[in-house]
C-alpha cells in the first residue's frame, strides 16, 4: 500500500501540483524578500510594500503575499514540534538556507533594550552551519547555492534588527511571525533544498539505514503510519522478511512524496474525502482527480454522495484495482483494504430486490407506502441502514448526511437503548466492508436476524402511547418488518430459508381460511406462530391501562415451547376476557376459531426459529378487524 501512495501523490504533483497549494495561506505577520549583491547588500531595502515585503493579519490577501505561499512551504519543518529544526535554541522555526522564520515573542522583551535583536542573531551561525550540512550536497552547483545562503547568513547577522524595524513590527501580534526570505534563490532551489532537509530527517530512526550517509536511494525506517514495535513483541511483523526487528523499509526520495500526501491529508481546508480510495493502477489516477475535484466544490460531501455524481454522470464506469483508507479526525488510519471490484448496482439476475409493503404502511389516511427497489449500494445505506440502526450509524437530518463506522459512540445518544447500540458496536465494520468494499460475505443471514431482531425489541422497549392514543413505534417496528423480511434471502447462506416476502400473504390468506371454515386447521408450526401472534395483538388492544404499549408482548417471545407460550396466552386472555363475546348461535366468531387453534396447537420444536413469524402475526393486518361485533 505504501508504494502505491507514493506513486499516487507522483502523479499529483505532476498532473495537479495547484492542489498542494490549495487554500493555504502564508503565516500571520511579516514576509520580505531580501535581495542581495555581489558584496552582499541589500539592493532592495527598505523596498516596497506589497513589492518587496508585506504583512499578513489574516484578511487580505495581496499578490504578493500568494506569491508567498509556496516559499513558505518550502521552509516549513516536519511535524508539529521542534525536535528536527536546525536551531539547538528551537527559536527559528524554518528549515532552509535560504529563509530565517521566527516569532515575534522571542525578540519583544523589553529587559533587552538595546540588545533586542542579538538573541537571534546569536543563533544564526550554528542555524546555517546545520542548514549547508543537511540541504546541500557536496558537488559544484550546490557550493555556489551555499556562498549566497553564507552572504545572506552575514547580512542577516549585520542587518536584522535594521531590516524588521519597520513600522508594522511594533504593532504586530506576539504570536505573529517574521520571515525573510533569499530572493537570488530560484523556486526550484528552494524546493531542492527542503528536498534533502526531509530525506535526511523522514526516517523513524536512523540505527535501520542502509547507509551512514543518506542518499536518494538509501532504505530505511519510514515514519509515515509507522512505528518502532521492537519492545512490544504482539505489535511486530511476524511473517514478513525482518531487518533488525522491522518488516519493510524505503528509499529516502519516497519518504518526501509520503510527507506530501501527509501533509495533504492534514490540511486545514480537506483535500482528500474519508475513506480515500488509492489506485494501484496509473489508468485509474483520473478517477481519483475527479473524486478530488467533486470534493474540493464541497467538501461537506461524503465519499458514498461523491460516487453517486460519479456514477450519475458515466453509469457504466468501474473502479477496480485500489486500497481503501480510512482515516479518523485525527489522521490517524483506522481501517485499509484492497478493493478488487466496487459494486455500486445491487442489481442480481437482471432484476432489482424490492423492499415490499408487506405490513400495509401507510403515508396517510388513504395512500399505502410503495413497494421500491434497491438500485445501488448507497440507496442501501441512506435507506435501510439509517433505519434498521435508527438514525445512529448512517445518520441523514436534513440535507446532511453523516456516517460512524469507526469513531466512539456513545449509548445514550443511539436510539432503541441497548440492544441497538450492542448491534452497532459489533456489526458496524462488516457493513462498512459490505458497502465500501463490496465483501458481499461479510453480512450473512444470521447477522441479519440478529440485528433486525434486535432492532425490533428495542423499539418494542421502547414504544410509548402518544396523546392521540396511537403506538409511537408502531411504523418503524412495521418498517424494520417489510426490510427483514424483504431482503431475508438476499445474505443467505442457507439454501433452506423461508422466502418469508412470499410466506407471509401466503399465512395471511391461511388465517382467514382457517377463521372461516370449521373444517380449516393450522397444518405446520408456523401457521400456529402467525396465528398466535395474531390472536395475542388482539388481546392486548383490549387493555385499557395507560401502559398499552407494545413492551407488553415481549413476554411471549421469551417462550421457547408451546406450553409455556400458551399458557402465557392464556393468562394475557383471562386479564382482558370481559372485552370479547363468543359463540352466536351454532356459529364461531373467527378470533374464538383462532383462539382455539392455537390453545389446541401442540409440537416439540423449539419456538426461537419461529420467533419473527409471531412478530409478523402481530403486526400484520388482523383479520379480526372486521368483526366488530367480537370487538
Amino acid at each position: 500500500m505504501i508504494q502505491e501512495i507514493i506513486n499516487y501523490t507522483k502523479y499529483l504533483k505532476k498532473k495537479s501540483p495547484k492542489i498542494f497549494e490549495e487554500g493555504l495561506e502564508p503565516s500571520k505577520g511579516l514576509h520580505i524578500f531580501v535581495k542581495l549583491d555581489e558584496d552582499g547588500n541589500a539592493i532592495n531595502f527598505p523596498g516596497k510594500k506589497g513589492e518587496n515585503w508585506d504583512y499578513y493579519d489574516g484578511k487580505e490577501m495581496s499578490p504578493f503575499l500568494k506569491h508567498i505561499i509556496p516559499y513558505e512551504q518550502m521552509i516549513q519543518r516536519i511535524g508539529t514540534n521542534m525536535n528536527k529544526v536546525f536551531d539547538k535554541k528551537k527559536q527559528i522555526v524554518s528549515c532552509s538556507p535560504y529563509c530565517i522564520s521566527f516569532k515575534k515573542e522571542k525578540l519583544d522583551n523589553p529587559k533587552l533594550e538595546g540588545e533586542f535583536f542579538n538573541k537571534i542573531t546569536k543563533l544564526l551561525p550554528f542555524y546555517f552551519e546545520k542548514a549547508f550540512a543537511e540541504c546541500f550536497n557536496n558537488n559544484n552547483e550546490d557550493e555556489i547555492k551555499k556562498q549566497k545562503s553564507i552572504s545572506f547568513k552575514n547580512f542577516l547577522i549585520d542587518n536584522l534588527s535594521q531590516l524588521i524595524n519597520i513600522v508594522l513590527f511594533n504593532k504586530m501580534k506576539k504570536d505573529f511571525f517574521v520571515n525573510l526570505y533569499l530572493l537570488d534563490i530560484s523556486f526550484d532551489d528552494y524546493e531542492l533544498a527542503h528536498n534533502n532537509y526531509l530525506k535526511k530527517n523522514l526516517f523513524n530512526k536512523n540505527d535501520y539505514n542502509s547507509e551512514n550517509i543518506i542518499s536518494d536511494e538509501t532504505f530505511g525506517l519510514s515514519d509515515f503510519i509507522n512505528g518502532l514495535n521492537i519492545k512490544k513483541p504482539f505489535l511486530e511483523h511476524k511473517t514478513a522478511s525482518m531487518f533488525k526487528g522491522i518488516a519493510s523499509r524505503i528509499q529516502a526520495k519516497d519518504t518526501v512524496y509520503l510527507n506530501d500526501f501527509n501533509l495533504l491529508l492534514k490540511r486545514k481546508n480537506k483535500i482528500f474525502p474519508t475513506p480515500l480510495p488509492v489506485f494501484i493502477d496509473e489508468k485509474e489516477f483520473s478517477t481519483s482527480e475527479e473524486i478530488i475535484k467533486i470534493f474540493k466544490k464541497d467538501d461537506k460531501l461524503t465519499y458514498s454522495q461523491i460516487l453517486k455524481q460519479i456514477f450519475k454522470n458515466t453509469p457504466d464506469k468501474v473502479l477496480q484495482n485500489y486500497y481503501l483508507l480510512f482515516f479518523n479526525y485525527k489522521y490517524e488510519l483506522e481501517d485499509f483494504d484492497f478493493v478488487s471490484k466496487f459494486r455500486y448496482s445491487m442489481q442480481q439476475n437482471g432484476e432489482y430486490t424490492a423492499i415490499k409493503n408487506l405490513f400495509e404502511i401507510k403515508l396517510n389516511k388513504d395512500e399505502f407506502k410503495k413497494d421500491y427497489p434497491l438500485k445501488n449500494i448507497f440507496q442501501f445505506e441512506a435507506d435501510i441502514v439509517k433505519t434498521i440502526f435508527n438514525n445512529s450509524l448512517v445518520k441523514i437530518k436534513d440535507e446532511s448526511f453523516s456516517v460512524n463506522y469507526f469513531s466512539k459512540i456513545k449509548a445514550e445518544y443511539v436510539s432503541g437503548g441497548e440492544p441497538v447500540y450492542q448491534m452497532i458496536l459489533k456489526y458496524r465494520k462488516a457493513f462498512y466492508d459490505y458497502i465500501y468494499k463490496s465483501k458481499t460475505q461479510a453480512i450473512d443471514c444470521n447477522m441479519w436476524d440478529d440485528i433486525m431482531w434486535n432492532s425490533i425489541i428495542g423499539d418494542l422497549r421502547t414504544d410509548k402511547i402518544t396523546d392521540k392514543g396511537y403506538h409511537s413505534k408502531e411504523y418503524s417496528i412495521k418498517e424494520k418488518l417489510n426490510i427483514w423480511f424483504s431482503l431475508y434471502n438476499y445474505f443467505t447462506n442457507n439454501k433452506n430459508r423461508t422466502d418469508m416476502a412470499s410466506k407471509i400473504p401466503e399465512l395471511l390468506e391461511k388465517m382467514k381460511q382457517v377463521a372461516n371454515d370449521e373444517n380449516a386447521h393450522f397444518e405446520t408450526t408456523e401457521d400456529f406462530a402467525f396465528g398466535a401472534g395474531q390472536v395475542i395483538r388482539k388481546i392486548l388492544d383490549k387493555s385499557e391501562a395507560g401502559e398499552r404499549t407494545h413492551a407488553l408482548l415481549e413476554p411471549f417471545l421469551q417462550k421457547t415451547n408451546t406450553k409455556q407460550f400458551n399458557l402465557a396466552i392464556a393468562r394475557a386472555f383471562e386479564t382482558y376476557k370481559h372485552g370479547f363475546k363468543f359463540y352466536r348461535g351454532d356459529t364461531r366468531y373467527p378470533f374464538d376459531k383462532i383462539l382455539s387453534e392455537v390453545m389446541g396447537y401442540s409440537t416439540n420444536e423449539n419456538l426461537k426459529p419461529f420467533l419473527p413469524i409471531i412478530l409478523a402475526g402481530y403486526f400484520a393486518k388482523s383479520i379480526f378487524s372486521k368483526d366488530d361485533t367480537n370487538s
